[in-house]
């Protein structure tokens, strides 16, 4: 029950950013509702909607791509994913050892870790029309990366 109700924890900062971001309440009421459905049925499409979702508002709103809100939204829409991942292959009323916990937190450090460093060299890439070529090779890289980290994990 703890996973579910991590769910709904993790959905609260990507719930605010997109409130605070929009002129709307609909991205509040989308996320609300994809929240529960993701905390009641973890296993189904409704964690993917969600972060699928926010992802896609973040993407196409107002404002510079690395902004405060994008950057906070990267690790609370992992962290959805894990805690989904995790509450839909334990059972409701299990209890979970923290010693159960160390190996996805790891890898959740890993990914984060990564993403910022990412973002990091994002902010110093040029912008501009022509820059195909450095989207391509940055994608590539990272594809590499995540690869390699996935293998050693």
């Amino acid at each position: 029950m703890l996973m579910r109700l991590a769910i709904v924890l993790a959905a609260l900062p990507v719930a605010l950013i997109l409130h605070l971001e929009s002129e709307t309440i609909a991205p509040l009421v989308i996320v609300a509702a994809l929240t529960a459905v993701s905390a009641l049925m973890p296993g189904s499409a409704g964690p993917a909607l969600l972060i699928g979702y926010a992802a896609v508002a973040m993407a196409f709103g107002d404002g510079h791509p690395l902004r405060l809100g994008v950057l906070l939204m990267i690790p609370a829409l992992h962290l959805i994913h894990v805690t989904s991942a995790l509450a839909a292959v334990v059972p409701a009323k299990t209890r979970i050892e923290v010693a159960a916990l160390k190996a996805p937190a790891r890898r959740f450090a890993i990914v984060q870790a990564i993403s910022f460093l990412v973002a990091a060299f994002a902010a110093f890439v040029p912008s501009g029309p022509h820059i195909g070529l450095v989207e391509l090779l940055g994608l590539g890289s990272l594809t590499v990366v995540i690869a390699v980290v996935a293998l050693r994990i």
